[in-house]
């Protein structure tokens, strides 16, 4: 049985999804944008998936946005 998803990876996806929403990005030009599976960006955004932290620089960058903007209201 796999652990559950804490409530930092799920508000995080909930944040990608608003930020590539309000830019009209798509899944997919995001999943370009940062190397991963267009499946794997609807699992962190839906907070199935787990984000490594070093993908928070990755999508800050693929999103033209800064890790703390991402993070804000999230740890702090």
């Amino acid at each position: 049985m796999s652990k559950p998803i804490e409530a930092c990876h799920i508000a995080f996806g909930i944040r990608i999804r608003m930020i590539r929403e309000t830019l009209g990005i798509t899944q997919d030009e995001l999943s370009k944008r940062v190397n991963l599976e267009r499946t794997s960006i609807v699992n962190i955004e839906t907070g199935r998936q787990r984000v490594l932290l070093h993908y928070i620089d990755v999508f800050a960058s693929g999103l033209g946005t800064s890790p703390k903007h991402l993070l804000k209201g999230i740890y702090w």
